[in-house]
């Protein structure tokens, strides 16, 4: 199969002949859906290759292995893009519905991830999220599932309505830009949800109700089993997109276990007198930990150290 219908067909661009071929093929033989299958993840690899901000961060420090080499496997592991549905359903005369593509794309600690849905709708995923999306919208209602954090800055289209799915709340939109957390545990905060423009209306499906619709600047949070809707004190906290690491009266075991995620490294707090000191800053991903940390020490009394193979950072 021509390598530029296959791309085609992942963007979403085909032709509904290209389409056809494409399923046909892949229905004849395992050999043919193994060929699609890495030529998915390769088309995937060429996406994030275009990402704005998809750089390696780097700390200016020592590593176990060569920097580059890391770097790469940190990527490789970012493109876990799977087609879970690449053919179609035939009904009693043989006659194809519409195809239905989905990806997931799932970003490890220490990355982050910036792509532009076929609609034209831009998202930004944070480190250690993933989100499931059609390569191309067909049906009346654009919808996408969400674990982690992302942002969301959506292509307006008042006869398809965007529908972000996770496990405690549906967001539907019609065209705005918002930040969506989930099951950050750290924070104490199972859901978060924060609009920066337009209007969203908020679907609770732990606790069926009326829906809550939101106006510019406020942020609904689902904490200790209730709904909360409180106005943004701070835009900072959305800035992670930006590269920029912003933080505000937080626990330190709370911003060590983002640090974490950050940097896909383990932090052991040894000085349990640290747990709940609280701490406030704003820093640059590309700072390094160690430089962030060496900044802490200003404020509060710690050492730091790191293991034999640079994956653990002991703090006393």
């Amino acid at each position: 199969m021509d390598r530029n219908v296959l791309h085609r067909f992942f963007a979403g661009t085909a032709s509904f002949e290209e389409e056809e071929a494409v399923c046909d093929w892949v229905d004849a033989s395992d050999k043919n859906r193994e060929e699609l299958i890495r030529e998915r993840k390769y088309f995937d690899v060429l996406l994030l290759h275009k990402t704005k901000n998809s750089s390696m961060v780097q700390s200016g420090h020592r590593f176990s292995l060569p920097f580059v080499i890391r770097e790469s496997l940190k990527i490789a592991a970012a493109i876990s893009v799977l087609v879970v549905s690449a053919l179609y359903i035939y009904n009693n005369v043989a006659k194809p519905a519409p195809v239905l593509a989905m990806n997931k794309l799932v970003v490890p600690p220490g990355q982050r991830a910036n792509l532009t849905l076929s609609d034209g709708t831009n998202v930004w995923l944070n480190a250690c999220s993933e989100m499931t999306y059609p390569a191309s919208f067909s049906e009346d209602t654009r919808r996408v599932s969400l674990k982690g954090e992302a942002y969301f800055d959506v292509s307006k289209d008042v006869e398809h309505p965007f529908v972000v799915q996770t496990k405690k709340c549906d967001i539907k939109v019609l065209g705005t830009e918002f930040n969506v957390r989930v099951n950050e545990s750290e924070l104490d905060c199972e859901f978060s949800a924060a609009l920066l423009e337009g209007s969203i209306e908020l679907i609770n499906k732990m606790k069926p109700g009326p829906s809550i619709r939101l106006a510019p600047m406020p942020k609904a949070e689902w904490t200790g089993g209730k709904m909360m809707v409180e106005s943004i004190r701070n835009l900072d906290d959305y800035r992670w997109k930006e590269g920029l690491i912003c933080f505000e009266n937080i626990r330190f075991a709370d911003l060590m276990k983002r640090f974490e995620k950050t940097y896909d490294i383990r932090i052991v707090i040894q000085n349990k007198s640290l747990h709940d000191y609280k701490c406030s800053g704003k820093c640059r991903v590309s700072d390094g930990v160690d430089f962030i940390l060496q900044v802490l020490q200003r404020s509060t009394r710690f050492t730091f150290s790191r293991s034999d193979d640079n994956t653990i950072i002991y703090i006393k």
